[in-house]
């Protein structure tokens, strides 16, 4: 799902989010996947706007548990996300490139 912020007509930012299914698991859960807001737009309340609609949707769709990935050093992002009460866990991702 795409969640867009517009101001005076002009998109200034947007979020993506996706349900995820798996048989391991007996809920579906949710993931923030993409969240931009225009830097003249920033600090206006916009970011958490967009992950409320975000969540909202994914909580009409069953989801109780969200993630998000972010970069270690995207301080403003990580201070989004945890005024929206989002907590730092200790997992690690570990990532590969398949070759053709």
């Amino acid at each position: 799902m795409i969640a867009v912020a517009e101001i005076s007509g002009k998109i200034v930012g947007f979020g993506c989010a996706q349900s995820f299914y798996s048989f391991c698991y007996e809920e579906p859960y949710g993931e923030i996947t993409e969240l931009y807001v225009e830097e003249a737009a920033q600090r206006k309340g916009i970011a958490i706007a967009i992950i409320s609609c975000l969540e909202e949707n994914l909580r009409e769709r069953g989801v109780k548990s969200m993630k998000v990935l972010t970069g270690r050093r995207n301080n403003a992002a990580i201070r989004t996300y945890e005024h929206c009460n989002y907590v730092k866990d200790d997992e690690q991702m570990l990532k590969k490139r398949l070759e053709d």
